[in-house]
């Protein structure tokens, strides 16, 4: 019987002493020997435990997808990283695992929960649905053309196609970053989507100014949900929020963010400074009980208030928080928070964990002293229901103050373009950079938000022209 013809060496990578092998090696491409079509990659690999390096052979159907291993072989032992896996890991690493790691890796980052689910909504809804079972190594652009062709039919907003291509974009990173897919290729070259109008010398994360409320509408809506929520009020379904007026007004004058106003406890109230302390979040994720998480960015920051809003509003609702008497001097006021926080902190340095302090140490939810809450739950109010309530009062001064109408194109959260425009920068005269500050963001985010390149020439063309 002859002997089997030995297959023949394509290529070969340069000598290696790894592994505590006493002669040189190299990693080795083969073509298909006889009687067999596959190629062989042959090299070693460590096995961990200090023990000596087995050797390794990675087979493959193509010469193009055996040189591809031979590259990645060479440049993981250049590296010290993974060396390339077997084919049947290979091809279980499809899109739906790459989904669940980039879950974890959300959940590691220390994303906030609703940001998670939003991402396993379009996850569950958009991309497994469409190209769950392909191989993350053979993802190419038409699949992913096909999920945003699919999210096309539900997703009609331009910022809701972006946020579908903008995870698409993270999951390619991350594939990237694991090595599961080649960083020679892009899936998302080509994908393109609808560009948004803008307007010239804006972004396109430019707020119109015709969503940006006026002071009047600011101050009757919030009059209007004194009146509605207040103590005489005669609906039953608004009176659960007892504050909701103070609340409109700590918003659209202070800029605070949902979750942050509904976090506001009595001790992070500074009578003396006359500013809010924003250091927290409610957050209500889906099937969830809520509670109190970090605020955005984990950046804390201070918020200016009129002294009006601190002193007729809420500091009788500190005083009672804090089991004061209605005639309780401010001093006296601002002691017992003093004294609080101060027990908060002592707490919080007996805990293992040097992080908390005073501001962000645990306490249940139904013993907090909270500013705002809803009156049945004793807690602070889901954002489903404070939208409703939201609403009723808009309708009520649609129909009874019509010269302050507030459009149904303005949503709540467009106070905080109120606070940063028209009363921050425009009422106060601060800078963009003092503005950044109170709303706990980056001066770029602001700049992009609210400031368009030219305006101020334009408006000064205008006006000497109106007389031309």
């Amino acid at each position: 019987m002859p002997p089997r013809k030995k297959p023949t060496l394509l290529a070969q990578g340069k000598p290696r002493m790894l592994g505590g092998t006493k002669r040189a090696w190299r990693v080795r491409l083969y073509a298909p020997g006889e009687g067999s079509t596959s190629y062989q990659v042959m090299f070693r690999s460590p096995t961990g435990d200090g023990q000596p390096w087995e050797r390794v052979l990675r087979r493959a159907s193509t010469e193009t997808e055996a040189r591809d291993i031979f590259a990645r072989a060479e440049a993981a032992l250049d590296t010290a990283t993974e060396a390339p896996p077997r084919a049947d890991v290979r091809a279980a690493r499809t899109i739906r695992m790459l989904g669940e790691e980039y879950i974890k890796d959300s959940h590691e980052r220390d994303k906030h929960p609703r940001t998670i689910q939003g991402r396993e909504s379009r996850l569950n809804a958009h991309i497994l649905p469409t190209i769950g079972d392909v191989t993350v190594a053979k993802w190419r652009v038409e699949h992913s053309r096909k999920v945003m062709e699919k999210g096309s039919q539900t997703i009609f907003s331009t910022r809701g196609r972006e946020d579908l291509r903008g995870q698409l974009a993270a999951m390619r990173k991350l594939a990237w970053r694991l090595g599961w897919l080649d960083r020679s290729v892009d899936p998302l070259d080509g994908l393109e989507i609808g560009r948004t109008t803008v307007l010239h010398g804006a972004t396109t994360h430019y707020v119109d100014p015709r969503l940006r409320p006026e002071t009047r509408q600011v101050r009757a809506m919030a009059d209007a949900a004194d009146k509605l929520c207040g103590p005489d009020g005669t609906d039953p379904l608004m009176t659960r929020l007892p504050l909701l007026g103070t609340k409109i007004r700590v918003a659209g004058f202070g800029g605070l963010r949902l979750g942050e106003q509904n976090a506001l406890r009595a001790i992070d109230v500074f009578f003396d400074g006359g500013y809010v302390h924003i250091n927290g979040s409610w957050t209500t994720p889906r099937h969830q009980p809520g509670f109190r998480g970090p605020v955005k960015n984990h950046v804390l920051h201070e918020v200016p208030l009129p002294g009006t809003l601190l002193r007729d509003e809420l500091l009788p609702r500190v005083k009672e928080l804090l089991g004061l008497p209605a005639t309780a001097t401010l001093q006296q006021v601002i002691n017992a928070q003093e004294t609080e926080r101060q027990r908060r902190a002592d707490l919080a340095a007996r805990e293992p964990d040097k992080s908390l302090a005073w501001w962000n140490y645990p306490i249940p939810p139904e013993e907090e002293q909270w500013l705002f809450v809803d009156t049945t739950t004793g807690l602070p109010v889901k954002p489903e229901l404070h939208n409703n309530r939201w609403h009723r009062v808009r309708i009520w001064v649609d129909q009874n103050d019509p010269d302050n109408a507030w459009p149904r194109t303005i949503v709540y959260r467009n106070l905080r373009h109120h606070a940063a425009t028209k009363w921050f920068h425009e009422e106060l005269g601060e800078s963009w950079e003092i503005v950044a500050q109170y709303l706990g963001d980056k001066l770029t985010t602001v700049l992009n938000h609210y400031v368009r390149a030219g305006e101020d020439a334009l408006r000064d063309s205008v006006n000497k022209l109106a007389g031309r």
